[in-house]
Formats: C-alpha cells, structure tokens, sequence
C-alpha cells in the first residue's frame, strides 16, 4: 500500500504584507516558525507541537502581516488535504493551562467561518497585539476552508492564549485524521 504525502506549501499575500508556509501533516511536531514575533513563534511552535505537524512559517514585514501568515498557513493545510478523502474531518479539545481553558471545535467543511468567544484583559502579550487574533484565524479558516468555533476564559492573558493555539493543535490533529478512504460528505465533495 502507498502511503500519499500529505504535505503543502503557500506563499500568501494580504494587503502588500506577505508570508510563506509549508506543512506536513504527518510530522513529528517540529517548528520553524520566522512570524516576526517572538510571541507569535512561540505559539505556532506550541500548535505544530500538539497537532503533531511540521511547520515551516515566515512573515515578511509589514502592517498586514498576521493575516498573511494566517492565509498562508491555511492554505498551506488545504493543500495538504487535496480532496479530503480519507480524513474524521471534524476535530474538538479543550486544553487547560492554570486557570485557563480553550474548547476549540472544527470542521474541513469547505464553508470557512469562524466563531470566538472570549476575552483578554489587556492589549498585548509580550510582542503581540491581541486583537490580531480573531483576523490571524479568521485567514486560517478561509485558506484551509475550515469552520471553527473557540471559547476561552481565564485569568492570565498567556494562559489563554497558549490553550487556545494548544488546543487547535489538538483539534487539527483529530480532524485530519485517516480514518477511511472516501470523502467524509453526505454529498461526495468538501
């Protein structure tokens, strides 16, 4: 039996601002993350780590540039996905960290949406402005074509943030999955 590659490569550009991913699903959880922000390496490192893939990330300078990196991750994961045959398709985790938890939920739809429910008490962690979150995952699901859903609470701006990007490694890795051989579809196409 062969086993297919389940890798994919993107270059991404929003706005003037560019980025580059490439991922393999099937990897053993290693980062080479070059965001442009030390928190922002921090917590794709803890995402490859805990969805088990490898990524390779790399954000060129300018005011767009999370949502680059965002679109390109996601369309890095579409890639690699093809037609998506074969995978659970749907993903959920919930991850603590201290006083804090993440439920993160998905789904390889092909219907990108993203609902996140959740607050931080202040306006940045380290290097990174919190309020680019919801617009870096927001590019995610419409490059990978990914519906998800994510609630957190807690005390400690860190912790949060850390759960949620934890727990999308978790989800990521329980949607992609191989459970099967089909398209995981009631209408045979995502």
């Amino acid at each position: 039996m062969v086993m297919m590659m389940r890798k994919g490569d993107a270059n991404a550009e929003f706005r003037g601002s560019k980025a580059s991913a490439s991922l393999d699903l099937d990897g053993s959880g290693k980062a080479s993350v070059r965001s442009g922000s030390g928190f922002m390496d921090h917590m794709l490192t803890a995402l490859a780590r805990t969805g088990q893939l490898d990524l390779t990330v790399q954000a060129e300078p300018g005011f767009y540039k999370t949502e680059a990196l965002g679109a390109a991750i996601g369309q890095s994961l579409d890639s690699a996905l093809a037609d998506r045959s074969g995978i659970r398709r749907y993903g959920s985790a919930s991850v603590p960290m201290d006083e804090a938890l993440a439920d993160v939920a998905l789904d390889f739809s092909g219907r990108p949406y993203l609902i996140i429910t959740g607050e931080f008490r202040g306006e940045r962690i380290g290097d990174f402005d919190v309020q680019l979150l919801p617009p870096f995952l927001e590019s995610i699901c419409v490059g990978a074509r990914l519906t998800l859903h994510i609630r957190f609470y807690g005390e400690n701006d860190h912790h949060k943030m850390e759960s949620v990007f934890k727990a999308l490694g978790f989800a990521l890795r329980q949607a992609v999955a191989k459970e099967g051989t089909g398209i995981p579809s009631t209408k045979g196409v995502i």
